[in-house]
């Protein structure tokens, strides 16, 4: 309750400083079309497709499991996300997966944790792609410097980490984590990785930069392909600060860019209001639903019955 106070001050306050009106903010929300809120859910789900697709390509030779669980565990995961700050649903979307399959959860969460890496390297590549079409902004190649260095950090301690000679004493209760753990993190220096970082990283980028174009236009925002993938940029950066569900950090984060290519900010709000709970409130009706029809409780006694899993090859 506090992360989702704070999420929503830090909303308001940046509404305030960007002189949203409020009068103007609900009549543009009120004035919503039902073709863009079908538009948004409709999307939602194809996100949430094209997350899982990536995060099971990581999995598959590693613990192989199939793509239906590993959509099923991002939709619970994101369900928590809504719920939990700090992104504590990405831990749960693991539990949640180790008690569905009986695999690892260390070697689950190693796959996760090359799963992130590669979702905010997607962004690169799909930058690349905007260029075909016009110039960005100057503010997005410091951004693009920034956190290209980050991203290469990242990588390099994951590369330590599986050449690590580091064996902890056997049978152990370090051993049993920290074994799985690092054979899921092995997955970042497979050759497939980067397949998967060029051809399936960026697709969910991609596609969300053409529905953000697409949808702003119900709210007689014009953007552009590559103004529309700053604003996505924008408004994910922002999420970083913590808030059940990103509620307040993305709506800030996304009309402060909207309101740098020219929108009215109310009218910039309200859109960015009616986009993020359009892909929150149909996650979180997903997860609920997941977890209802398969009598699934996260902790306490096991799953009512564990899917038969092929072993993975070699």
């Amino acid at each position: 309750m506090l992360g989702l106070v704070a999420g929503l001050t830090i909303a308001v306050v940046a509404g305030y400083l960007l002189g949203v009106k409020p009068r103007v903010f609900f009549a543009h929300v009120g004035s919503l079309s039902p073709w863009a809120l079908l538009l948004c859910v409709a999307s939602s789900y194809v996100i949430l497709g094209l997350q899982s697709l990536r995060w099971y390509a990581v999995m598959r030779p590693v613990l192989g499991l199939r793509y239906p669980q590993a959509y099923r565990a991002q939709i619970v995961g994101t369900m928590f996300n809504a719920i939990l700050p700090a992104r504590g649903g990405d831990l749960l979307r693991v539990q949640y997966l180790g008690r569905r399959t009986g695999k690892s959860r260390a070697a689950i969460f190693g796959t996760e944790i090359v799963d992130r890496w590669l979702d905010w390297w997607g962004w690169i590549p799909a930058f690349v792609v905007m260029l075909a079409f016009t110039h960005p902004p100057p503010w997005m190649w410091k951004v693009l410097g920034v956190f290209g260095g980050s991203l290469s950090v990242w990588a390099l301690a994951m590369v330590l980490l599986t050449r690590s000679g580091y064996q902890p004493k056997p049978d152990s209760r370090l051993a049993r984590i920290y074994v799985p753990f690092k054979q899921g993190i092995e997955a970042f220096r497979a050759p497939r990785t980067w397949m998967i970082a060029f051809c399936i990283a960026p697709l969910p980028w991609i596609w969300e930069t053409v529905v953000l174009s697409y949808a702003a236009g119900f709210f007689g925002i014009h953007l552009t392909l590559v103004s529309a993938f700053c604003v996505l940029v924008a408004f994910n950066l922002a999420s970083v600060i913590s808030s059940p569900g990103a509620v307040g950090t993305v709506e800030a984060g996304g009309t402060a860019a909207l309101v740098y290519f020219g929108v009215d900010q109310s009218r910039a709000l309200a859109f960015m209001f009616v986009y993020h709970f359009a892909y929150l409130l149909p996650a979180i009706a997903g997860g609920v639903f997941v977890l209802v029809s398969e009598g699934e409780r996260l902790f306490g006694a096991p799953a009512p019955e564990l899917e038969a899993e092929p072993e993975p090859a070699g």
